[in-house]
């Protein structure tokens, strides 16, 4: 169970792939945490593939969610206004948090001793501490917890990973540069509400160095098989 669900919730991270769960199986019923992530969208707008069931989303804001719901047809009736009322309330399966990265921590600890497996969007914590905390609740509950790093569904990673590891076409590893970024959140039109967070010290943490390094740290590591 606990296998099935993380791999659906890997899926769930890529809006642009067919998921390749089998038919017969029953969607996964899932909460949302938080609305003001604008990756979102790529949840919302998967209604159509039948692999998940929206059960209940925790969002104060009730002007972001009137503006979702109107785009993306969601009932209001399974809006919550805090995590614990919409746990209570649905019971879902597996949360998939849309909110600030420091609310990361508090959605494991909410979901965690409930045994609900948690995927949040990259990075996982705004520190170390808030990491360790998450991981020893994941493993005291025997929960998973995933983070979604868009790299990963990259195509041309994956073809890197079997050059370097499977086809072993080069020699050792010495020395791993990552480059990435975009013209910035307001100019690439980031919505207001993940603007109020993205660019805080506190809710977001380090910035563009968690935002994009976190990409390069995850890749290499991948890479190196889990050498640090």
């Amino acid at each position: 169970m606990i296998k099935s669900i993380a791999k659906l919730i890997l899926a769930l991270s890529i809006s642009t792939l067919p998921v390749v769960t089998p038919a017969q199986q029953k969607p996964v019923r899932i909460g949302i945490a938080g609305l003001s992530h604008d990756h979102i969208h790529g949840l919302l707008g998967r209604k159509e593939k039948g692999d998940i069931v929206i059960v209940g989303i925790a969002e104060p804001d009730s002007g972001l969610v009137e503006r979702l719901a109107k785009r993306y047809g969601f009932d209001k009736k399974i809006v919550y206004s805090s995590i614990d009322e919409m746990l209570r309330s649905t019971k879902p399966e597996a949360v998939m948090a849309y909110n600030d990265i420091f609310g990361h921590l508090e959605v494991v600890e909410k979901c965690a001793p409930r045994g609900i497996h948690v995927m949040v969007e990259k990075p996982l914590a705004v520190s170390v501490a808030h990491a360790d905390k998450m991981a020893k609740l994941a493993k005291k509950n025997n929960i998973q917890i995933l983070t979604n790093y868009e790299t990963t569904w990259y195509g041309s990673n994956t073809e890197a990973y079997k050059v370097v590891n499977e086809e072993e076409q080069i020699g050792e590893i010495l020395k791993i540069e990552f480059h990435t970024g975009h013209q910035g959140p307001v100019e690439i039109g980031c919505s207001k509400e993940f603007l109020a967070w993205l660019t805080d010290p506190v809710l977001n943490g380090a910035g563009a160095l968690n935002d994009f390094g976190c990409y390069g740290a995850n890749l290499s590591t991948w890479l190196m098989k889990g050498e640090t």
